[in-house]
This record gives structure tokens, C-alpha cells and sequence, in this order.
């Protein structure tokens, strides 16, 4: 288990390359979201990654990329459902950049995935919301969508396809699907999805598809 200066140094590096800035309280409740999620990893297998410095870069800072990415477009919702949120992510790291300017939705299906989302909450004093089952059963509605890693199982169409559609049943103005790298361009044009690439240091190439439901959305709504 690496120690809490040598963690917050190497988040504190990361973000500040990419263009992130977090205060000590926030770079703590990370230290004990990694503790937490390290933990039940060995017991659970949540994510394949296991050792901080994979965690930081992959998960919480690439997590984080969604904080630039608002902020380029000029939209800030105040709410986000994370559709497929396995281990939190990209959620819980923007519930605890944004804290109580965002409410956060974790939408996750897996029994051992949800219960660690729920323990967390309390480990973390966080105040989000978990829902345990599938997309499809979820009644609810946010500013906006997101899902970084979206398995659909016995699945004909393209998972991004799926996405889309799964992503707009809970969204009322934005969706967005973190893509990686190589992204078919006639697909995201069928979709009618935009593409947003990022140009940090870590991340440079990434690209964060999405779409505005509604034209007057092409706005802030935190106004």
C-alpha cells in the first residue's frame, strides 16, 4: 500500500500535467477511495489495474479529463448519471471534484460492483446516488449522461449504438461516451455524435464522443 504523501504527490503531479487543479481535501478523499478500492479488489477483481500509480493515471485522472472537457464546451450540468459506473469511475471522481455543485447517479448491474459503490458512499461521506440494476430499469433523469466502459452482452448492433441509446433514456440535455483512440468516423456520423479529442499530456488522442439533446442545451445550465 503506498503511503498518503507519496500518493497525493503522484495525484497532484497528474492532475497538474493535464490541467487539473485539486485542493488537499479533495486529494484525500482520493487517497481513501484508493485504500478502499484496493482493498475489495483483491477480494472482488472490481478492475483490472491494481497498483496506484495505474489507478492514478487511469482511473482518477482520466476520470477527471471530463472536468476540461465540460469546461471546453461550456456546458456545467448539475446533475450526471454514470451508466455502467463498475468501480465508480468516471462518477465518484467528479462527485468529489465538483462536490455538492453536482449531483452524481452510479448506475451499475453487478451485485459486487453496486455493494462496493454503496460502501463507499459511507467510507467516503459522499452524498450520490446508487441504483443496481440495469439502465433500462432506471427511471430518472440528468443534465447529463456519461459511461466510460459500457458491456452489452449478446449484443447485435455496435456497443457505441447501445450506448447512445441507453445513455439518452436518462439524459435530459447532454451524452457523452469516452471513446479511446480509434473510433470509426462513419459510425460516430450515423449517430450524429460529435467528437471531442483531448491534447493533455496523458491523455492527448483520447476522444469523448457526444451529443446535445436539445439545441437551447448548447448552454450552461448552472446560470
Amino acid at each position: 500500500m503506498v503511503e498518503e504523501k507519496s500518493f497525493s504527490q503522484l495525484l497532484s503531479e497528474c492532475c497538474q500535467r493535464n490541467g487539473i487543479s485539486l485542493n488537499g481535501e479533495k486529494v484525500k478523499l482520493f487517497y481513501r477511495y484508493l485504500v478502499e478500492l484496493q482493498k475489495w479488489n483483491r477480494v472482488h477483481n472490481l478492475i483490472s489495474a491494481d497498483s496506484a500509480e495505474e489507478i492514478v493515471c487511469r482511473h482518477f485522472c482520466d476520470s477527471l479529463t471530463l472536468v476540461k472537457f465540460f469546461e471546453d464546451i461550456g456546458f456545467k450540468p448539475r446533475s450526471l448519471a454514470d451508466v455502467g459506473s463498475g468501480a465508480g469511475f468516471p462518477g465518484i471522481p467528479l462527485k468529489i471534484y465538483y462536490g455538492k455543485e453536482l449531483e452524481v447517479c452510479l448506475i451499475e448491474s453487478n451485485a459486487k460492483k453496486s455493494a462496493f459503490l454503496t460502501y463507499l458512499k459511507a467510507k467516503l461521506g459522499l452524498d450520490y446516488r446508487v441504483y443496481p440494476t440495469l439502465v433500462q430499469k432506471v427511471d430518472i433523469k440528468c443534465d447529463a449522461a456519461v459511461a466510460r466502459a459500457l458491456e452489452v452482452k449478446g449484443k447485435r448492433k455496435h456497443p457505441l449504438e447501445y450506448a447512445v441509446s441507453f445513455l439518452s433514456g436518462v439524459a435530459r440535455y447532454l451524452i457523452a461516451v469516452m471513446g479511446g483512440r480509434n473510433i470509426d468516423p462513419q459510425l460516430v456520423e450515423k449517430l450524429n455524435l460529435k467528437v471531442y479529442e483531448l491534447q493533455t499530456p496523458d491523455f492527448k488522442g483520447l476522444k469523448i464522443l457526444y451529443k446535445f439533446l436539445k439545441e437551447e442545451a448548447n448552454l450552461k445550465v448552472d446560470d
